[in-house]
C-alpha cells in the first residue's frame, strides 16, 4: 500500500486480539502506519467484550491470532460475523494453516498470514483483503 492507500484508511477502525504482548504491539504499530484507530486485546474474551462494548460501532477490520486464551480467534470472528460487527478478517496463526482449517467456518473475506511475517508481507495480505469487494448483503 502507499500513502493514498493510508489516507483511504483514515478514520477506520480495527479490532486486533493478539496473546503475545510484542506481536500485539508490532501489529498494532502497522496498523497505524496504515492509518487504522486500533483497539487492542491481550486475549479472545477481552476482544469479545470490545465487540460487546461497541455493539452498533462495527470495525472496518479484525486482525485476530487463531489461538488464544479464552477465547480463540475462530470464536470472536464467528461472534464479530453473528453481531455484524464487521466483515473482513486478518488470521494471524504460528502454525501452517492447511486444508483441515478451512473447516473453521471463518470463510470469506477472511485472510490468514502465518508468523512471523514481516511489513511488507502483512501490508500485502491486508491489501487484498480491503481490496475484495463484499456482495451487498453479506
Amino acid at each position: 500500500m502507499n500513502s493514498s492507500a493510508s489516507s483511504r484508511n483514515e478514520c477506520q477502525k480495527a479490532l486486533l486480539a493478539e496473546d503475545d504482548s510484542l506481536i500485539r504491539e508490532l501489529v498494532a504499530h502497522y496498523l497505524q502506519k496504515l492509518g487504522y484507530e486500533v483497539c487492542e486485546a491481550p486475549n479472545g474474551a477481552v476482544a469479545l467484550e470490545l465487540l460487546e462494548a461497541n455493539a452498533g460501532n462495527s470495525f472496518d477490520l479484525i486482525v485476530t491470532d487463531l489461538l488464544m486464551p479464552k477465547a480463540s480467534g475462530e470464536t470472536v470472528v464467528k461472534q464479530a460475523k453473528a453481531k455484524g460487527a464487521c466483515d473482513r478478517f486478518l488470521i494471524m496463526s504460528g502454525n501452517p494453516v492447511g486444508p483441515q482449517d478451512k473447516k473453521l467456518g471463518i470463510g470469506a473475506h477472511s485472510r490468514y498470514i502465518e508468523k512471523p511475517f514481516t511489513f511488507g508481507d502483512f501490508e500485502s495480505k491486508l491489501h487484498a483483503l480491503v481490496e475484495e469487494p463484499i456482495p451487498q448483503g453479506a
